[in-house]
């Protein structure tokens, strides 16, 4: 018989602390009256073009530190199509190809042992 290893992976989203979304200027205050915190980019109307928030950037670059994965020097994001009925844009702004940081680990103290958690990526 075949030893199998049992390999788990996670996908964590973590929400920033930032006053304005990552991609436009719109703010982010939670009970606000809806259709107020949207413009042309959020809505993903022809032509709009996307800004990188500058705080976001400085949090996952932070995270990306702090977790020791190796930073690429250049990076970029693509569009990721989707056709979901919550996402009536279409599409979603992502890394898919070339992450910010790559190749990261966290130590965690696990029944008085360490344990070594590799992070893929940071995006």
């Amino acid at each position: 018989m075949t030893a199998y290893e049992t390999i788990i992976g996670y996908e964590v989203h973590c929400e920033m602390s930032t006053n304005t979304k990552v991609f436009c200027g719109c703010g982010t205050k939670f009970g606000q009256p809806a259709n107020t915190q949207v413009c042309p980019v959020c809505l993903g109307m022809p032509g709009s073009l996307p800004v990188l928030n500058k705080t976001a950037f400085d949090y996952a670059m932070r995270t990306a530190l702090a977790l020791d994965c190796k930073v690429n020097e250049h990076t970029y994001f693509e569009r990721k199509n989707y056709y979901y009925p919550d996402l009536p844009k279409g599409y979603q702004i992502s890394q898919l190809r070339k992450n910010l940081g790559v190749d990261g680990y966290i130590d965690l103290n696990v029944g008085g042992q360490t344990k070594r958690i590799r992070i893929n990526n940071i995006h």
